[in-house]
């Protein structure tokens, strides 16, 4: 029965295959037909092959990590490698940049002193400081360069703007002639809703904290940036960026936060805009640190934040003292390593005056 029922399909398939290549104008030889046939049994067999392998992965099971699924499902890129042999035969700058950075990182570890104590040799205790910043408030006074561009820059735009030379220009630039028109300007063309800015004077630049040197105040400085630094108690350092140790488990941008919080307290505003530190300065200590420690040194990320309002609550266990000092009042209260390692993370104050 079987047999009966696959030889009438083979005739039907046959007789279609006919009545197709007849309507397209091709001659009908068995020997066309056959070829036909065996082209569409062929694909028959493939498509029931891979229908079949469709079924025996099914059943297997799917060994790959959850992220594996996900970077195939969404067709996520993959991470490069920058030190794969493939990755640097298509772009030959990276194998160059690899290079440079690998001797850099070299010179860098030779300039780094040898632990004392070869236990504890390349082992860092890791901590993490906020560099904190007051904004300013009015533009920054300009230098003098700036100022002489500014007045090349006004008498071209003057050059510029000038009218062409003409008789007339001559006879109106005649002072019996500007003292007349400066006359009829006066009787005829007063604007009685002109506002009168001869009595305007304008607010000071210096303000009375200013004036006292109260560098606990925000209100000084206001062209300049500010930055909060702290006396903390038990730190090697007299004067330093809030800052505090890093514990296991929480991420280095958590543990800059902490250090707000338990030096200052929680009812201020700021903003950390970066999830990654701007800077990092690595130091080693003396013998008797590196046996308290268990390290041969410290590790301390720097995270730049931005302060937006709100009052400190000192706590007196950790901050002696605090101040609000600019870029370069720095220099008088930090260490010289601290602050050439920090200084260096700092924008200048005229930074501001162009991006606003």
């Amino acid at each position: 029965m079987n047999h009966l029922v696959k030889t009438s399909k083979k005739l039907l398939l046959n007789n279609n295959i006919n009545v197709k290549l007849f309507k397209r104008g091709f001659a009908t030889s068995d020997a066309k037909v056959a070829a036909v046939v065996a082209h569409s049994d062929k694909r028959e067999a493939e498509r029931l092959e891979r229908k079949k392998r469709a079924i025996e992965n099914s059943k297997k099971e799917d060994s790959r990590s959850n992220g594996s699924k996900l970077l195939e499902k969404f067709k996520v890129p993959r991470i490069i490698d920058l030190q794969d042999p493939e990755v640097q035969k298509e772009d030959p700058s990276i194998a160059r940049n690899m290079e440079f950075a690998r001797k850099r990182v070299e010179e860098s570890a030779l300039r780094t002193p040898k632990a004392s104590n070869p236990k504890y040799q390349d082992q860092y205790k890791y901590t993490s400081g906020v560099i904190i910043e007051r904004f300013p408030s009015l533009n920054p006074l300009p230098n003098e360069i700036e100022k002489t561009y500014m007045e090349t820059y006004e008498r071209l735009q003057e050059i510029i703007r000038r009218d062409p030379i003409r008789f007339v220009s001559i006879v109106e630039d005649l002072p019996e002639f500007k003292e007349q028109q400066r006359e009829q300007n006066e009787d005829n063309l007063q604007d009685e809703f002109e506002e009168d800015f001869s009595n305007y004077t304008p607010e000071s630049r210096e303000t009375e904290a200013d004036l006292k040197n109260d560098r606990k105040s925000l209100d000084r400085k206001l062209d300049k940036s500010l930055y909060l630094i702290i006396n903390k108690s038990g730190s090697r350092y007299d004067w330093q960026f809030p800052s505090t140790n890093w514990i296991n488990g929480e991420s280095m941008k958590n543990c800059a936060e902490r250090s707000l919080r338990d030096s200052l307290g929680s009812n201020w505003k700021y903003f950390i805009p970066s999830q990654a530190p701007c800077g990092v300065y690595k130091y080693n200590v003396d013998d008797d640190i590196q046996e308290l420690i268990k390290a041969q040194g410290v590790k301390e990320f720097f995270y730049r934040a931005h302060y937006f309002g709100g009052d400190f609550q000192i706590n007196p266990k950790i901050v002696k003292d605090y101040l609000w000092v600019t870029k370069d009042e720095l220099q008088e209260y930090f260490d010289e390593d601290y602050y050439n390692e920090t200084v260096k993370l700092i924008f200048d104050d005229c930074f501001y005056a162009y991006i606003k």
